[in-house]
């Protein structure tokens, strides 16, 4: 099996299943998924999407981090932490993320992240996608005006902007 077809697989079984968006997504943005491998397996995988923060009109590198799961086999070994110290090394770059559920909140603060407000109203910090990004995003719900948001980055935001989750 390729890797691509075990990422997806892993994604299929940790999120669900919505043909469209699900081939959408491996589509466009499966240069950006990160993975580690234990013993040829896929074991942990997410994607890192790059985006911009325009934040008080300056512009800087950004990256949503989004489908952060692992292989049921491989649970609670280290093994996402280990990835996120891995791939997650630039400099004076935002990440950030959407939790999936409250349970999940604890791990990213351990990760380094950040509880902050997300909106889809108009504040300070704001992400900033390509095309591609708004394309596979109109095929999703679209969250309430504010939802849970973490962020990880040296930024005083504390309201971040961003109308295109996937979700």
């Amino acid at each position: 099996m390729t890797i691509r077809e075990q990422c997806e697989n892993l994604y299929k079984n940790a999120f669900g299943e919505d043909k469209a968006f699900d081939t959408m997504l491996f589509d466009l943005f499966f240069d950006n998924v990160e993975i580690l491998q234990k013993d040829g397996i896929v074991a942990a995988m997410y994607f890192k999407i790059p985006c911009t923060l325009n934040f008080k009109n300056n512009k800087t590198p950004a990256y949503y981090i989004y489908a952060v799961t692992t292989h049921t086999d491989f649970r609670h070994k280290g093994l996402m932490s280990k990835l996120f110290n891995e791939t997650q090394l630039e400099k004076d770059t935002l990440y950030f993320l959407k939790p999936s559920s409250e349970g999940v909140i604890a791990f990213y603060k351990q990760a380094g992240f950040k509880q902050i407000i997300g909106t889809r109203e108009i504040a300070d910090a704001l992400i900033e996608v390509d095309d591609n990004f708004k394309r596979l995003s109109a095929l999703c719900d679209k969250p309430q005006s504010t939802y849970p948001i973490m962020i990880k980055g040296n930024y005083g935001i504390s309201k971040l902007t961003f109308e295109y989750t996937l979700e």
